[in-house]
């Protein structure tokens, strides 16, 4: 697990490497396989949770708008990917969006 420390605001994140099958075949095999890592983002009362899959591991999305939890936080949460895990993509979850599914912050 590793700790981020914001505005004296310290937060833990834990990193749950994951494997996703589907489509299996009559031979055992399965058509598509995807892995990478969820994302549980400790706060003070709060768990974040996002996920970064193995083919784009420079893109996180996060299930739901992560603007609630970090608010001022966030550049500075953004800062410590981009220079700690290599992601220069950010993008959240939004049930309402017509247009998109994903919104990119």
């Amino acid at each position: 697990m590793e700790s981020l420390i914001i505005n004296d605001r310290a937060y833990k994140i834990n990193f749950i490497p994951f494997e996703d099958k589907c489509g299996l075949n009559e031979d055992g095999t399965y058509d598509n396989i995807y892995r990478g890592n969820h994302i549980e983002l400790y706060g003070d009362n709060e768990i974040l949770r996002a996920r970064i899959y193995e083919d784009t591991k420079n893109q996180i999305s996060f299930f739901f708008c992560p603007y609630t939890i970090f608010a001022n936080d966030l550049e500075n949460m953004k800062k410590y990917f981009q220079e700690k895990h290599g992601i220069r993509e950010f993008e959240y979850f939004d049930p309402k969006n017509e247009e998109a599914s994903y919104v990119r912050f």
